[in-house]
């Protein structure tokens, strides 16, 4: 499937208000006392029904979601894979939403979950995504300055680090996302010696880099709404102009392209994709059995999660990668309401053939070897089993759609009725807490940790699942699963004036929208002379 990319100044006004990012201050009412994170809670989540979609044309999200575990069982000889290539989702939620705000999923599930839910009960509204983009924009803004960060946090906007850059060019050649693009060295205006020490500090071998962040910078667009409610009728956005009318900032991702086809001969991107295709499972609880859905039923779980960042309430969703349980006991978690009624059964209970007994030690890693001898989840199974079929009976529940249009505003609060169709779970929220970040690595690369830092501190996922691999052969000998609420912690505090940085863009730019008529878009461009801010946040008005 190919896509043309979409057109960054596409249904923007005339006329621009700048925000120099490297004059942004943190907000003068922060104490020290202030904390920097609290209050943090799981509010729904969501996954997308492929095939529902398929068979009704139509968008299906089922709330609450439930996540995939990671399955690699104990003792399988070493897996070869190809390096991810096909069909890739780059924003799952735009592209599925067909034109319509890729936010109206996240939105629907809190109101499907969370009946007395309300948009203005937040500041903030945004994918993880937008987060991590400004944040890197604030950091890229104090290079070269006496304000930067030492040691420098991560490399901005996924370019490559100084170093790689120029042992790659040293090589001949570039790999990645680079790869292919008759991109030489030099160029750029490193080597300029009148330009802005931003550009002098990257030094005149990085022209790259620089040429990197310029292509960045072409197709970043962050789309803004300055809102007073929500229309869950049409999952529109209400706006008021009135200035005593309490309104929340929502920053919609907005990316070029939504999905697009990798040719890894062309295009290496490494093998996660390839990883998770293989060893992910999404199981399901229908009918009193625990069915494995495969690839054309479900795909994707998305979490919403509540906190505050120096006082400013944010609801900021993220998609999360897997969940950090055994086989056994997720299906404990996701059958629970099955297992309470069977509990007085006397049916002998049966485990799995050639599945060995694994202890609920929450120590333990993930395929580290059990500490017992018996596995007390499996007398709960009795008359469960996993299949990989789907139920003949299988129905679809009745959709969360009202009769009568109803607002979403501190006076009226219902379910939203919207181009999508929502199915209900008799899950719980999954608890934030085992949520799973995964990566892959080649076996003698390690993980840049300040950069994961950043984009796990905005979702709030404590936990690192690593499989490493040697020119794409994976063991689950060579696996590893970290705890990383001390480091990210650190990580907050080292950068807690970045992020006070980051509340006070949101200020100004809610500010700038807001007078805009509440509709707007924000880019990112490098002003390369001496005289100028190198790093400048361009505001325009929305036409739609």
């Amino acid at each position: 499937m190919f896509t043309v990319p979409r057109n960054i100044k596409a249904g923007l006004k005339e006329g621009t208000t700048t925000i120099l990012v490297s004059s942004v201050r943190a907000p003068s009412d922060l104490t020290r006392d202030t904390p920097i994170i609290e209050d943090i809670k799981t509010v729904s989540s969501y996954n997308w029904l492929a095939e529902h979609e398929t068979d009704y044309n139509v968008p299906t999200i089922q709330v609450p979601g439930a996540p995939p575990i990671l399955h690699l069982p104990k003792g399988k000889p070493p897996m070869k894979l190809e390096a991810d290539t096909g069909h890739h989702f780059i924003d799952q939620n735009a592209s599925r939403m067909k034109g319509n705000s890729g936010l109206i999923p996240g939105l629907a599930a809190c109101h499907a979950y969370k009946r007395d839910f309300k948009i203005t009960d937040y500041d903030v509204i945004t994918d993880r995504n937008n987060l991590i983009k400004l944040f890197e924009l604030i950091e890229l803004s104090l290079v070269g300055t006496k304000d930067a960060v030492t040691p420098a946090t991560s490399t901005p906007w996924r370019a490559p680090s100084i170093e790689a850059a120029a042992a790659r060019r040293d090589r001949g050649g570039w790999r990645g996302r680079g790869r292919g693009r008759g991109r030489g060295g030099g160029g750029g205006s490193g080597g300029n010696g009148g330009a802005h020490p931003f550009f002098q500090q990257l030094g005149a071998r990085q022209g790259m880099g620089i040429e990197s962040m310029d292509r960045r910078a072409e197709t970043t667009r962050i789309d803004i709404d300055v809102v007073s409610g929500y229309d869950n009728d049409t999952g529109k956005y209400i706006y008021d102009e009135n200035p005593t009318t309490k309104k929340t900032l929502v920053m919609t991702r907005w990316e070029p392209k939504n999905e697009e086809v990798v040719i890894s001969q062309i295009d290496f991107r490494g093998f996660g994709h390839s990883f998770l295709t293989e060893t992910r499972q999404f199981l399901s609880f229908e009918d009193g059995r625990v069915f494995q859905k495969g690839a054309n039923d479900v795909t994707g779980y998305h979490c919403l999660v509540e906190y505050k960042l120096f006082g400013m309430k944010l609801l900021v969703r993220y998609h999360a990668d897997a969940c950090d349980m055994t086989k056994e006991e997720f299906v404990k978690w996701i059958s629970q309401d099955a297992i309470h009624d069977l509990s007085g059964s006397d049916t002998q209970s049966e485990g799995s053939e050639g599945e060995e007994d694994e202890s609920d030690d929450p120590d333990r890693t993930l395929f580290e070897s059990p500490t017992t001898d018996t596995f007390d989840l499996l007398d709960a199974f009795k008359t469960l089993s996993v299949k990989t079929e789907r139920p003949s009976n299988e129905k679809l529940l009745s959709k969360l759609k009202l009769s009568t249009p109803q607002h979403n505003n501190p006076d009226v609060v219902s379910l939203p009725k919207i181009p999508m169709d929502i199915i209900p779970t008799p899950n719980a929220v999954f608890p934030g807490e085992k949520i799973l970040q995964v990566k892959t690595r080649g076996k003698h690369t390690g993980l840049n940790r300040e950069r994961l830092y950043t984009q796990l501190f905005f979702s709030q996922t404590r936990n690192v699942f690593v499989a490493y691999h040697t020119r794409g052969v994976f063991s689950e000998t060579e696996t590893s699963k970290e705890d990383i609420t001390a480091g990210m912690s650190k990580w907050a505090d080292d950068n807690k004036e970045l992020l006070k940085r980051l509340t006070s863009i949101f200020r100004q730019v809610k500010e700038t929208v807001g007078g805009m008529g509440g509709k707007g878009a924000i880019g990112f461009l490098l002003r390369k002379k001496a005289s100028d801010d190198p790093v400048v946040i361009d505001i325009q008005g929305r036409n739609d």
